[in-house]
């Protein structure tokens, strides 16, 4: 006996072409996430520790546009005047979630002009000194 959730017009002696459990993963994926990390309609991701000549909006774009659409990109930097390095980082925002993932699974860990990024779901949480 089939089950429900299979398409009534797929004939049986085809293989599908997706895995069937796709089209759950993605809504039990997007469902929460849209709360947490949606702002209007873009899904904002957060990039660390950029190099000081990447960051800036060009390159943001031309590393992340192959992702998909995006809405707006934010280079930031945590400026240190006492001591230390100052911290690059930048937000892009996606307008689909699904192009967001697909970025973060293609860069997180990635290696940008010697350097690992981080590549993660913007957060509201505060670092803890």
């Amino acid at each position: 006996h089939q089950p429900p959730h299979q398409p009534p017009h797929q004939p049986p002696h085809q293989p599908s072409h997706q895995p069937p459990h796709t089209h759950q993963m993605m809504s039990s994926l997007s469902s929460p996430a849209l709360a947490a990390t949606s702002k209007g309609s873009a899904f904002c991701i957060y990039i660390g520790n950029l190099p000081e000549t990447t960051c800036n909006s060009c390159l943001l774009y031309q590393l992340f546009s192959p992702y998909g659409a995006i809405a707006n990109v934010k280079p930031m930097a945590n400026v240190k005047p006492d001591a230390g390095s100052d911290h690059w980082f930048a937000f892009v925002n996606f307008k689909n979630y699904a192009d967001a993932v697909q970025a973060i699974q293609a860069l997180n860990g990635s290696s940008l002009n010697g350097r690992s990024l981080k590549v993660d779901f913007k957060t509201d949480k505060k670092k803890q000194l």
